[in-house]
């Protein structure tokens, strides 16, 4: 007896990896907002050196190391789970900068302090934007190894020469990390470290491949350096933070320019 096929409606496959989806994304982004609004609104009349306001600065500052955090894992290899590093890296973020928009809500004036501001609020509105709105290829620009084969359209007719590369990178790899695989290995900062000029070479492999494959062009001018400008905005804000956080404690009587140093420090340095 010759039975019927049974049809049925493929389902969405699952994952339990922790991540974010685009409409997460987007609840978080606006429940930032309502807070940096509510913050700007209400704390007009106070000082940013305030008990209020300069705990807020220091406990945002907390939840804004988890990106660098996040960072500094993933090139060290301890990120185990980078989707969960990846949850806390957004979701610290717009914590953070609710935060500190409760410390300079009664700024009114410009001034350098405010480069860690305005470098904090352009990584929040880039992230948020490519994330949520690019993420179909950003896995491509975010991460170091292009898999460009998963793009949509033609592959390149040089497809000997890519090979070639990545028999190149295969060899490589085998006098770099054994245990790595090429389909999902970069350069990590201990192989930066132990094996400078073969992590180099590694990673000009890499960007031949990418190069080869036209992953960049396809991608499209804005994706193909939104990666390269995160980190060049966050490093900018790190050490402007870095160079804040230094001057506000310890040269207090210099960020006071001949006033009362109100706020908490360890020394007025500085002082007129």
């Amino acid at each position: 007896m010759v039975q019927s096929p049974k049809w049925s409606v493929a389902r969405r496959a699952s994952s339990t990896r922790p991540d974010l989806s685009k409409f997460q994304l987007i609840v978080l982004a606006t429940m930032s907002l309502a807070l940096v609004m509510c913050a700007v609104v209400l704390g007009r009349e106070g000082r940013s050196g305030d008990p209020l306001n300069q705990t807020s600065a220091i406990v945002g500052t907390v939840f804004l190391m988890m990106p660098l955090v996040f960072f500094l894992a993933k090139r060290l290899g301890f990120a185990a789970s980078p989707p969960f590093w990846f949850v806390m890296h957004a979701v610290s973020g717009f914590i953070g900068v609710a935060l500190i928009a409760v410390h300079v809500a009664p700024v009114s004036s410009i001034s350098p302090a405010l480069v860690p501001l305005v470098s904090l609020v352009f990584l929040v509105c880039q992230g948020f934007w490519v994330r949520a709105f690019l993420s179909r290829r950003l896995s491509f620009l975010f991460a170091r190894s292009p898999k460009s084969f998963a793009y949509t359209g033609k592959l390149p007719p040089n497809r000997e020469a890519i090979a070639a590369v990545i028999k190149q990178k295969e060899e490589l790899l085998k006098r770099l990390d054994p245990s790595a695989s090429e389909a999902t290995f970069s350069p990590r900062l201990r192989h930066w470290v132990r094996r400078p000029f073969k992590a180099l070479r590694y990673d000009y492999l890499a960007r031949k491949e990418g190069r080869l494959v036209g992953a960049r062009g396809r991608a499209g001018l804005v994706l193909s350096y939104a990666r390269q400008v995160h980190i060049l905005v966050a490093g900018i804000f790190y050490l402007s933070l870095l160079a804040h956080v230094v001057v506000m404690l310890f040269f207090a009587g210099y960020a006071a320019k001949g006033g009362e140093a109100y706020w908490w420090h360890f020394t007025s340095w500085g002082a007129r």
